[in-house]
């Protein structure tokens, strides 16, 4: 990929993990300009980095808002134009309370507005908007915890197992937490099970709503990924289409993926423009698509309105989505439209699990031809970026990956659970 310079720019980036070092690379890739990342702790996906300048804040890695924004602003006082990108809810919770003095100290935040960023986040809004699309959802109940346990156990009738338990708005407040037994999802293969994990949520203090939903059978493969950018005139100015390989099965991770297989899906594409549309929203986004294995039907199962943790798949595919944004943004420039069409391979653990993985023959085939045609690209692995220290980590990083894998998700499953 070619680069213009543009070392005015400077990325502000909140984050330690791969999808903020992935979005520096697209940065670094884009216009030559180096980022800046605040964190509380140094992580070796970030560290020894020569595009990435680290902001350690706050003591013993602990943060509170005040200590960001203080440090967010000393950062902004500069030449240079600072764009601030949080990656997890809760940065884009802090971001969106503290978003007019942020833009006053000068940052550009490539977010939709907040009303929009909530429904989006909202899983019974997506219910919504699906239903208003003529798309098939999945059937789910509300369990609100900050009701009597009676209220919401009953609902769990409803429900065919097994099923789903995750927060109903984007987890953000359910991330603050800390507790024991933590998941982002949870599996449930009756309602005994379903009824003994919203209670041990509900006593770890938690008082939003978690939904419980029908699960949507198949492995990994059967899970899509649509990942791009909506300028703020509503066109989708970039977007990539990935197919799961293989996702990343620890409890802290599960619905991030491992690898990726980056080829266009022109009925997935649409999928997502429609409820893109329909929500209204600008900016990044990352939806999650997953087809049935009984009945071939795709369900949208979440759209995150902000940058995907695996979101450099999409330049593998060819669409660098940092570009669609500064156009937007910063030069006022309307972009022709560009869709992820160079069909490749986004691995973050070793790409030859495949052969122990992916239980499709006929896929695993494919994979294989494609990849002797066309590496597979490792987000961390960046040419303009040696460093020793960098390629010692990510090789560690690669077997610490597999070791976990084998740990926690040994031989694939129907749910991929």
């Amino acid at each position: 990929m070619t680069s213009s310079s543009r070392p005015e720019l400077m990325p502000v980036l909140l984050g330690t993990d791969v999808g903020t070092y992935s979005c520096a690379r697209m940065f670094h890739e884009a216009f030559g300009c180096k980022s800046v990342t605040v964190s509380g702790q140094s992580r070796g996906s970030i560290s020894y980095s020569s595009i990435i300048d680290n902001v350690y804040v706050g003591r013993g890695g602990t943060l509170d808002d005040d200590v960001m924004v203080r440090t967010l602003k000393e950062i902004a006082d500069t030449d240079r134009t600072p764009i601030l990108m949080p990656f997890m809810d809760r940065d884009v919770d802090l971001v969106l309370r503290h978003r007019t003095e942020l833009e006053a100290a000068g940052y550009v935040i490539p977010l939709a507005e907040t009303s929009i960023v909530e429904r989006a986040s909202d899983k019974a809004v997506l219910n919504e908007v699906l239903t208003s699309l003529g798309m098939a959802t999945v059937a789910t109940i509300e369990a609100d915890l900050s009701t009597d346990r009676s209220d919401w156990s009953g609902g769990l009738a409803e429900i065919t197992f097994p099923a789903v338990i995750k927060p109903k708005e984007g987890g953000t407040a359910f991330g603050r937490l800390q507790f024991a037994g933590q998941r982002k999802v949870y599996t449930a293969d009756d309602e005994r099970e379903a009824l003994s994990i919203l209670t041990m949520i509900e006593e770890a203090g938690f008082t939003g709503t978690m939904l419980v939903q029908d699960m949507v059978v198949g492995d990994d493969t059967y899970s899509w990924i649509a990942s791009g950018y909506v300028d703020s005139h509503g066109t989708v100015t970039g977007i990539s289409i990935g197919r799961q390989i293989l996702g990343l099965h620890q409890a802290s991770f599960i619905g991030n993926a491992g690898i990726i297989h980056v080829i266009d899906n022109p009925d997935m594409r649409r999928m997502a423009e429609k409820v893109i549309a329909k929500l209204e929203l600008r900016g990044f986004f990352a939806i999650d698509i997953k087809v049935d294995s009984r009945t071939g039907e795709p369900y949208v199962l979440d759209v995150n309105p902000r940058w995907g943790r695996g979101s450099y798949y999409a330049a593998v595919g060819g669409v660098n989505l940092t570009r669609a944004m500064v156009a937007d943004f910063i030069d006022d420039t309307r972009l022709t439209p560009r869709v992820g069409d160079r069909e490749g391979i986004y691995a973050f653990v070793p790409p030859l699990t495949i052969l122990r993985w992916v239980r499709d023959k006929s896929l695993r085939r494919h994979l294989i031809k494609l990849m002797l045609r066309r590496r597979p690209v490792h987000p961390l692995s960046y040419r303009k970026d040696p460093s020793i220290k960098r390629y010692a980590y990510r090789y560690a990083a690669d077997i610490n990956q597999l070791r976990s894998l084998i740990r926690t998700y040994p031989n694939p499953s129907d749910t991929a659970f």
